[in-house]
């Protein structure tokens, strides 16, 4: 049979938006020919709210319509604007007893009226259909947006996606081999070599493991000090053990080994030892693994070695997106990456010009303290020194920072152009000095002090003497646990980038230059969710530096609404993968690497999802205006 014109054009639009988009042909063909096509002159009322239910779901084909309730002052609340290819009347087709909100054409318009017998039916027999529908949050449909992202990053096989698909206790292939700490050391290497394990586990009088000893711990503790081999094992064991349960994901594990620079977890089913998961288990599963480039990093011994080893974790990226792998969870593995980078530049820099003559913290800033680094960005770090480092320390620590500069500079990650860094006196200081500075910044705020600050309070220690950061970080604690005024500033800094939003939910983007017909990802997207979670999680004394981190600690205190800091985390989870996904393309094609996106060469998923993200950080930005805003703020504006 010959499809109508009108038909056939309906068929085309349904199947470029979703939820439409996910409905096989077959369904999509019979649901186009009982499409009708209606047309609203500008300002007509298509729906009234407390009047009776819309017999169809509209979708609109030209034009936009917006959706309002009267207010007591006479005028109307707009609370949302449908455009293109959003629809409209779910509610009130749902509720099936009348319209929920007045909808009201915004110029003339047309839209295509869908049957409610028709979308019922997709309802019951599609179960995508329905949740696309009827989630109203940033969350919806994000894990097929994911998955079409990684569809569009098949850069690894099969092996590397078993790695974020599988629990650890399909892949621990190994019973885990368990000792009482009365054991000896020569009985428990008997019982490594008879079982041809790598480690066995101490369990208590509750069958529960509270220590591990490997091979190298027997060479290194009993071998080379020349112990006594009825030695208890309990003398060279190492505590506590790290362990997770078998229903954790591989990729969990992988994270854990990276941070606390271990061999072996232990895999327990309700807290009893069962398995035992090495770096050897992992490596079968991938062609090339987040552990193999730290442990060759750790491996080097020259500056040149180091740069070249370091140039294994630009690999990483398109890797870990292919199949699973959470933004954070990737940016999580390059930080603990950069991390072991940073502090083999400090055993080199110890090894030319001598060991340290008084106790240093060597911190980093920006998003390499909150661990949100995606491709190598500037370099960002600061150095706290002991209050009683003499005139010569100071000289030594000027040596130190100068090299680390260089030597990072090497490795491929460029010298800051703001001078936030341990090299510039200004950021190498004594604990005293430092806290008067927060002191300063604090209690004195004016806006380029805070500027300061927004940078500063991402702090996170790398090496050295973690102590005096926890020192600062405590008196900064008090320092910011009243400082309303300060917190105003920085809410008015924090929040000065609005999403690109037209008032018809259109993307505003760059009308000329070399960005033209694009929008800035990171400026209007990921750094207005750093800031206000960085915000919230100051006023609320949570600890955390990372962005999800700080989010999902605000919300365990109820310190504000948890369906927005929820969507917050998610919307920021999208974007940074989309930021993601478009450096991978562009570094794949030669081209410089930039935050720019062009949303026209975006799915229609895809759009509909950062119109959300958007219009979640809009929502997010109202909560800290309402919080924090203050008169001097309403004069600043």
């Amino acid at each position: 049979m010959t499809r109508s014109v009108l038909t056939a054009k309906v068929l085309a639009a349904l199947k470029a938006v979703p939820p439409f988009q996910f409905l096989p042909e077959s369904r999509l063909e019979p649901l186009a020919a009982e499409v009708s096509l209606e047309y609203f002159p500008k300002n007509t009322v298509i729906l009234t709210a407390g009047s009776k239910a819309s017999e169809a779901l509209f979708m609109v084909q030209k034009g936009g319509v917006k959706l309002t309730l009267p207010a007591e002052t006479g005028e109307d609340i707009i609370f949302d604007i449908r455009s293109e290819g959003e629809i409209f009347g779910l509610l009130s087709i749902l509720g099936g007893d009348v319209a929920r909100f007045n909808v009201i054409a915004i110029e003339d318009t047309l839209c295509y009226s869908i049957p409610w017998a028709q979308v019922r039916g997709l309802i019951t027999e599609h179960a995508e259909f329905a949740a696309y529908l009827l989630r109203t949050s940033v969350t919806r449909y994000m894990d097929l947006a994911l998955g079409e992202m990684r569809a569009r990053t098949r850069l690894i096989g099969e092996g590397e996606r078993l790695l974020y698909s599988l629990a650890v206790g399909d892949v621990a292939c190994r019973e885990a081999l368990v000792c009482s700490g009365s054991t000896n050391v020569q009985v428990a290497a008997r019982q490594m070599m008879a079982a041809g394990a790598t480690c066995v586990f101490v369990v208590g009088s509750d069958e529960k493991a509270v220590g591990v000893v490997t091979d190298k711990d027997l060479a290194d503790r009993i071998v080379a000090r020349g112990l006594a081999l009825d030695t208890p094992v309990t003398e060279i064991m190492n505590s506590p053990v790290v362990s997770v349960e078998g229903g954790e994901r591989v990729f969990q594990v992988l994270l854990t080994m990276l941070a606390h620079d271990i061999h072996h977890v232990l895999v327990t089913e309700a807290g009893l030892p069962r398995k035992v998961v090495t770096h050897h288990d992992l490596m079968l599963l991938q062609g090339k693994s987040p552990l193999s480039v730290a442990r060759n990093i750790e491996q080097q011994t020259t500056l040149d070695g180091l740069a070249a080893a370091q140039k294994g974790t630009v690999d990483l990226i398109p890797l870990l997106m292919r199949e699973g792998a959470r933004a954070s969870h990737i940016t999580r593995v390059m930080a603990e990456i950069n991390d072991r980078v940073m502090v083999k530049i400090l055993e080199l820099a110890q090894s030319e010009i001598g060991s340290p003559p008084a106790p240093f913290c060597w911190v980093t800033l920006g998003s390499e303290g909150r661990r949100e680094q995606t491709f190598k960005t500037d370099q960002d770090n600061a150095l706290i020194l002991a209050d009683d480092a003499s005139p010569a320390a100071q000289d030594y620590f000027a040596r130190l920072a100068t090299f680390a500069q260089e030597a990072l500079a090497q490795c491929g990650y460029p010298i800051c152009l703001g001078g936030f860094m341990a090299s510039n006196p200004r950021w190498r200081m004594s604990l005293a000095a430092w806290i008067n500075e927060f002191r300063q910044w604090v209690n004195d705020p004016v806006e380029r002090g805070v500027q300061n600050a927004l940078i500063f309070f991402d702090m996170r220690p790398v090496a050295g003497d973690f102590a005096l950061f926890e020192e600062l970080r405590a008196r900064n604690h008090e320092l910011v646990e009243k400082a309303g005024f300060f917190k105003s500033m920085l809410a008015h800094v924090s929040i000065n980038h609005k999403p690109p939003l037209g008032f018809f939910r259109t993307f505003v983007v760059e009308h000329s230059g070399e960005h033209k017909n694009e929008l800035d990802l990171k400026l209007f997207g990921t750094w207005p969710i750093v800031g206000v979670a960085r915000l919230f999680a100051l006023d609320a004394g949570v600890d955390q530096t990372n962005t999800v981190d700080r989010l999902n600690a605000v919300a365990a205190l109820e310190y504000e609404d948890r369906a927005l800091l929820n969507d917050l985390g998610q919307a920021f989870e999208f974007l940074t993968l989309l930021r993601l996904e478009q450096q991978v393309k562009q570094m794949a094609s030669g081209e410089p690497l930039s935050n720019y996106i062009s949303p026209g060469e975006l799915s229609n998923l895809h759009k509909g999802l950062l119109k959300e993200a958007f219009q979640t950080i809009v929502r997010a930005q109202a909560a800290v205006e309402r919080r924090f805003k203050s008169a001097v703020w309403a004069q600043m504006r």
